[in-house]
């Protein structure tokens, strides 16, 4: 029973943090004159502070003999610190790439689609790890990919050098993806999604002071609301939940959940700042909902119960 229950949760909470992401491109629409490392910056520090605060809180309803900070140290195991520091550094890094793309020229349209290829790219790492997914994952990938190429590019795909950019990004993502596969089973998700955020803290740092001459902080203030949006849901919420969700699910599988995103993101700024979309589109989002439901099909056990009739 356990195990059912288990199955159906983690990708609601995978559900769920795609849901988070997706809205955080209406913030996104609004904090285009923040440079991309004092943005990263900025949204990492106020996740880890969301984060510090809600650990104590956490442990106490837990019953938990774990704390944060005791006379022994910082409670944290050697799976949260790893695994938090190599996926903060890859979150950090793609984060900004995309950014970066998006400020230097590519429109939001093709560098969702460009970012979302992601959910092609994660399979092929895993398999480099010895992490085969069942074949209706590899399907759903496929047609995903198809999905999102009708939802975000409404013209010719050229590509510019800012795409490259954004590319790059679709590179480092299944990094972070995988490093959570790897770590969070042996891992409490919170603690290690506060280390992931403040080595994203310290990465965004280092930049923003090496190539933007230090963190733009008038920029953040004028943007306050969607910052903090961006800060408390989109990285402290949300990622969490992704560490949490990736639990119980294939990571290839996962990324095509996680992927819906940019479903929820072309929904939520039709609904919120009133742009149409398109029969295309609309097509484009039902095929990439149709290619999660795939993935999440036990294809094998349907097999066996067939041939045990």
């Amino acid at each position: 029973m356990k195990a059912k229950i288990k199955r159906f949760l983690s990708p609601a909470i995978l559900l769920l943090a795609a849901v988070i992401w997706g809205l955080a491109f209406v913030a996104q629409d609004e904090v285009g004159e923040v440079p991309a490392f004092t943005l990263g910056f900025t949204r990492s520090v106020l996740a880890c502070v969301f984060l510090a605060v809600l650990i104590p809180v956490f442990d106490r309803v837990k019953k938990s003999e774990r704390r944060l900070i005791s006379s022994h140290g910082v409670g944290l195991n050697r799976f949260e610190l790893i695994g938090g520091a190599v996926a903060g550094v890859f979150l950090a890094l793609a984060s900004a790439l995309q950014q970066i793309g998006i400020n230097r020229g590519t429109d939001g349209g093709k560098a969702a689609f460009i970012t979302a290829l992601y959910v092609v790219i994660v399979p092929i790492y895993a398999l480099v790890l010895k992490k085969r997914a069942p074949v209706n994952v590899y399907l759903g990938v496929g047609i995903a990919a198809v999905g999102f190429y009708l939802l975000c590019i409404k013209g010719d795909f050229t590509v510019s050098p800012s795409d490259l950019l954004v590319a790059g990004c679709a590179l480092l993502f299944p990094i972070q993806i995988l490093a959570i596969d790897i770590f969070s089973p042996k891992s409490d998700g919170v603690r290690m999604s506060l280390v992931q955020f403040a080595t994203a803290s310290a990465v965004n740092l280092i930049f923003a002071l090496a190539i933007e001459g230090g963190i733009n902080l008038n920029s953040v203030w004028q943007n306050a609301l969607p910052v903090v949006y961006l800060g408390i849901g989109s990285s402290g919420v949300a990622y969490t939940l992704q560490i949490i969700g990736q639990r119980g699910v294939d990571p290839s599988a996962a990324s095509v959940i996680l992927s819906l995103e940019s479903v929820f993101g072309a929904l939520g700024t039709a609904v919120i700042l009133g742009q149409t979309l398109s029969a295309r589109e609309y097509i484009g989002c039902a095929i990439v909902l149709f290619a999660v439901i795939l993935t999440q099909i036990e294809v094998e056990s349907i097999f066996k119960r067939k041939h045990y009739t």
